[in-house]
């Protein structure tokens, strides 16, 4: 069954997003006590999803808050050029290297087409090197950063905030065929 990835507002697709990434939070980040429902940052920028078969498996947040101002600063960016990719989970069922390449392809097209040129993602060393590892693959630059442990507050607490940072200037064709997953 083919995958497509789309920008969504449907209450009900949003819904099974909100509902996987809880339950993937809780699993997989040891994070008993998160609750994935709706935030302000979901109403107040784009959420990406990956939907087979009317359901949802996979999405990402890309918001166009970011609240990382002194460090948009120490690295020399444009804030209205920056956008945050957040709150990114895939059913781990279905997670497989190439869906999550083509998925970052998305993001970093749907990105560009917002008008971004750079995305700030925080997450743990191991998942920013995996991210490096997509986009590079994407020829796209992906620069780990430094660690924001002032950033690791409510239920993240204790948890490694690795920022990143996805320059999406002058990249190679990144638009990804739709591809079917057996």
């Amino acid at each position: 069954m083919p995958i497509e990835f789309k920008l969504c507002r449907d209450p009900q697709m949003l819904q099974q997003y909100y509902e996987l990434r809880q339950q993937c939070y809780r699993d997989e980040l040891g994070l008993p006590d998160f609750d994935g429902s709706e935030e302000e940052q979901d109403r107040k920028g784009q959420i990406l999803l990956a939907v087979q078969d009317g359901r949802c498996i996979g999405g990402a947040r890309i918001s166009t808050t970011v609240v990382l101002q002194s460090q948009i600063q120490q690295l020399q960016l444009t804030q209205n050029t920056c956008c945050m990719w957040e709150r990114l989970v895939f059913d781990p069922a279905v997670r497989t290297v190439q869906m999550m390449r083509d998925f970052c392809a998305q993001l970093i097209q749907y990105s560009l087409e917002a008008g971004y040129r750079h995305a700030m993602v925080l997450s743990s060393l191991r998942n920013a090197r995996f991210y490096r590892q997509c986009h590079s693959a994407l020829g796209v630059g992906f620069k780990i950063h430094r660690n924001v442990p002032h950033c690791a507050d409510g239920t993240f607490a204790g948890l490694e905030h690795i920022l990143s940072v996805a320059t999406l200037q002058n990249t190679l064709p990144v638009s990804a065929p739709l591809r079917a997953y057996a």
